[in-house]
């Protein structure tokens, strides 16, 4: 199975795996890390590859963010490596729960793609999409 983590500012991550958690069920292999303003980067990088450590079985870690360019993505950024960690900017629940439910299936590139389709195919304007 490929390891989930969402890497965000404050509680954003934690929130979005207890909001999947209530939809699909426990998710095994996922966890989260909250960025604050009192986080310092070296204890961030080093808490991002222990994570990613724990969560890698051998098919690789997805590690997803809130937003590119922030600090969570920009830290996320330094552990890019081909099949085995791969970094999906603009998280969102839609995301997180088309991870969990292919995590077991897919390949880490393809989880990728799946996840970032999905995210994209989620967002609507309402007024628009209803007229």
């Amino acid at each position: 199975m490929i390891g989930l983590l969402i890497i965000s500012h404050c509680d954003l991550g934690r929130e979005f795996l207890n909001a999947a958690e209530l939809i699909v069920g426990r998710l095994k292999g996922a966890d989260a890390i909250a960025i604050t303003q009192t986080s310092e980067s070296k204890e961030l990088l080093k808490a991002i590859d222990e994570k990613i450590k724990n969560l890698d079985h051998g098919q690789g870690v997805l590690v997803l963010t809130d937003m590119f360019g922030g600090t969570p993505s920009n830290l996320s950024l330094s552990f890019l490596k081909e099949q085995t960690v791969e970094v999906l900017t603009g998280v969102n629940l839609p995301m997180v729960i088309a991870v969990a439910q292919d995590r077991e299936r897919l390949t880490l590139s393809e989880l990728g793609e799946k996840a970032e389709q999905a995210g994209r195919r989620s967002i609507a304007l309402a007024g628009k999409l209803l007229k």
